[in-house]
């Protein structure tokens, strides 16, 4: 418990007002009495002397617990599918060009499609002479060792098999838009042989358009899916509203930061991937709240609390119910109230 000195200069500062003081430590034994050896009650004690520690003040006030902050993020598609051929070949055809518009199932190329086409044509041929000859054994009835009909329903089903591999293939060859989209980074062409699994081009969606940002775990628990947000680059002078549309629930290993993307109309195309934009955040308010900066608290073994000064100019350190965590500051349930003079500076002195 400290007496605080007079005189209080204060000013504001967003939901703080600020006040220099001086706050009063504990009383100081003196030196000289210690080393005069004199005995106990033999002379006059003073009153020693208060150790002084400067301090500053904020009047605590009420507030919504949503703080916009900026984060910077990458234009990315709202969708996005790297397309390849598959099991490689010679490309017969390509059907689009880079930059072109498709739609969901549309054929982008075929590669060495003719050639799967005649392997389904031989497991075709094989299947249906080997079921003419289990029709032939089984009206042959007990003439026939069961061996053989055995044998023959084997190779039926191979033929099954081997012809839902060809038509497997067939598909395969054939490389189609998985979604509609914006095909871009086309890298191939007719005539080429492509390698398996060759990329062939990307696919985007860019209406609605998406930007990754990476937030820190501060502000991650203050977002959430559906809250809007303001959207700008550097080439327009126009923000774009947005919104949450998926908080991945666990952080990056490497950079301790949360992805977040958000959505947002893009009929213009003013959004591209690639682009840097600053994404404007406003988190959902929780109303009237009383909030104190994090590294305002002083901890203790236990409890988590602030210095009060009451009207005797007496700081008491009053332990506090905490809440939610918005941004760099903490929202106070219970243990202090709105006018209450909090140290700010000087507390841990």
């Amino acid at each position: 418990m400290s007496k605080l000195k007079p005189p209080f200069h204060f000013f504001s500062l967003l939901s703080l007002t600020l006040a220099s003081v001086l706050i009063a430590g504990a009383p100081a034994c003196s030196k000289k009495e210690e080393q005069s050896g004199t005995p106990a009650g033999s002379s006059i004690k003073k009153a020693p002397e208060e150790a002084a520690t400067r301090v500053e003040l904020a009047i605590l006030q009420g507030g919504t617990s949503a703080s916009r902050f900026v984060r910077p993020g990458e234009v990315i598609g709202a969708r996005e599918a790297n397309l390849a051929a598959a099991l490689g070949g010679y490309v017969e055809r390509v059907l689009v060009e880079s930059g072109q518009t498709v739609t969901k199932n549309q054929i982008i190329a075929r590669v060495d499609s003719s050639t799967h086409a005649a392997q389904l044509g031989l497991v075709k041929v094989e299947l249906d002479d080997a079921q003419r000859e289990l029709e032939r054994l089984n009206k042959m009835g007990k003439a026939v060792a069961r061996a053989r009909v055995d044998a023959a329903k084997t190779r039926v089903a191979r033929a099954k098999a081997q012809q839902r591999v060809a038509q497997n293939g067939m598909s395969r060859a054939t490389v189609r838009a998985p979604f509609a989209g914006v095909l871009v980074d086309l890298q191939i062409e007719q005539g080429e042989v492509a390698a398996p699994g060759q990329p062939i081009g990307r696919l985007l969606v860019l209406d609605p358009i998406a930007v990754s940002v990476s937030v820190t775990d501060q502000d991650v628990h203050s977002l959430t899916v559906g809250s809007p947000v303001t959207i700008s680059t550097a080439g327009s002078s126009t923000p774009i509203e947005g919104k949450i549309s998926r908080i991945e629930p666990a952080a990056d290993m490497r950079t301790r930061t949360f992805l977040v993307e958000v959505e947002a109309p893009n009929v213009e195309r003013r959004l591209l991937p690639g682009m840097i934009a600053s994404v404007a955040f406003q988190p959902v308010e929780t109303g009237d709240a009383l909030l104190l900066p994090q590294d305002l608290l002083v901890t203790k073994l236990k409890d988590n609390g602030v210095f009060v000064v009451g009207d005797d100019l007496i700081a008491r350190w009053k332990p506090l119910e905490l809440g939610s965590i918005v941004g760099r500051q903490v929202e106070v349930k219970s243990g202090v109230s709105r006018g209450d003079r909090i140290v700010t500076v000087g507390m841990r002195s």
